[in-house]
């Protein structure tokens, strides 16, 4: 978020430490926080009052930028060094999934104007709710430093401090900073600045996937007071993904409330996990639960989200910013709400200019009136009415 001047005036007692031209003071506002500092009048350099923020002026910004190129390098070197060689995808050749798991780590870490260096500091941010769930996290994490997509600095793998390491359009080194404002625009601008997405299933497949994790993060925080551990497994998750078909997630919380109640009353549950003998109870009791319920015409009731329990970075993101979902993706069957979403995201994914065949189109879309296409390479217009 930019800042928000409030006032400025020069004040020539003080001079830039980089070009010893004037400086103002400025009185600024960043999410309602007063911001205090002295900008140069000749080549912008800031300085703050504080410590939480940084300068982005031109040699400030070169600086930093010779900064990772000599990082990079460095780091480069060493893991050839022990017979590995560095594989660097281009962030657009990422999965959706994969690119939704950087965003969901950096977007409260890399700031414009906040404090932050190059590498992600994994152990600092490990246990915030960047995923519905601890594991799923990890899992992905792991599976990011396999594809080299995250490269630990020093090679110290106990360090837990890792670059991103991929190619970004338009940059030759680009900064944590760079990489993290185009992922904002995947994601963040209604597909106004390019799409995150090969196509709209794998953005269906990671919908449900996010939601499969939503109802394990349900479970665990249900078990935790009775300090008793649960997990999903492959076989749970294949249950959940039917029961999904045809249930709201909401739906689904009330039967697993209900399961994990009647197994805690009957001392079924084991303070351990092993071999997954909670998971797989509470799969059996739901099944019968499940065909109760269809047999005798019941009516599931739904539950919202649990008081306490966070609502992942990864999840805000993906079903309020991305897909414009409210509360009611977790009180309606997922078919539903994706209805309302598959078309737009089906059209996005498939748009190329008739003339040149480029997908580099600024679109202006409206599903009941018109489409509007504009080419970026070509310069042609297409217009289209949906009426």
């Amino acid at each position: 978020m930019l800042l928000q001047i409030l006032q400025k005036q020069l004040d020539e007692s003080t001079t830039c430490p980089l070009c010893q031209a004037a400086m103002y003071w400025v009185e600024a506002e960043q999410y309602d926080q007063d911001v205090q500092f002295h900008e140069c009048s000749h080549c912008a350099h800031r300085v703050f009052q504080d410590d939480k923020h940084t300068c982005h002026c031109e040699r400030c910004a070169a600086k930093r930028k010779k900064l990772l190129q000599e990082t990079r390098l460095q780091e480069q070197r060493k893991f050839k060094t022990k017979n590995k060689e560095v594989v660097e995808l281009e962030l657009s050749q990422l999965s959706f999934l994969h690119k939704l798991f950087l965003l969901s780590m950096l977007d409260n870490q890399v700031q414009e104007y906040s404090v932050h260096d190059e590498f992600i500091h994994w152990e600092a941010i490990k246990f915030q709710p960047i995923t519905p769930n601890y594991f799923f996290q990890s899992t992905l994490l792991k599976q990011l430093l396999k594809d080299q997509v995250l490269v630990a600095k020093d090679f110290a793998e106990e360090a837990h401090e890792y670059y991103v390491n991929v190619r970004l359009e338009g940059y030759s080194e680009p900064s944590l900073f760079s990489i993290t404002q185009q992922l904002r625009h995947w994601f963040f601008e209604n597909l106004r600045l390019g799409v995150p997405f090969k196509d709209a299933d794998e953005v269906k497949n990671t919908l449900y996937l996010v939601l499969y994790q939503e109802i394990v993060q349900f479970m665990q925080f249900y078990c935790k007071s009775w300090g008793i551990q649960i997990a999903g497994n492959q076989s749970f998750q294949t249950f959940c993904y039917r029961l999904m078909d045809s249930l709201a997630v909401g739906q689904i919380y009330y039967l697993i409330q209900t399961a994990l109640e009647y197994l805690y009353e009957q001392k079924a549950l084991k303070p351990r996990n092993e071999n997954f003998i909670n998971t797989n109870l509470l799969k059996k009791t739901l099944q019968q639960y499940r065909e109760r319920a269809l047999a005798e015409k019941w009516e599931t009731s739904t539950l919202p989200r649990l008081p306490g329990m966070p609502l992942s970075k990864m999840s805000e993101i993906l079903f309020f910013k991305f897909l414009g979902y409210d509360e009611r993706i977790f009180f309606q069957p997922v078919w539903r709400s994706w209805k309302k979403i598959e078309p737009r995201l089906n059209f996005y994914s498939v748009k190329r200019c008739m003339y040149c065949g480029s997908n580099d189109l600024a679109v202006d879309y409206d599903a009941e009136e018109y489409v509007s296409l504009f080419c970026r390479k070509c310069k042609h217009q297409d217009h289209y009415f949906t009426r």
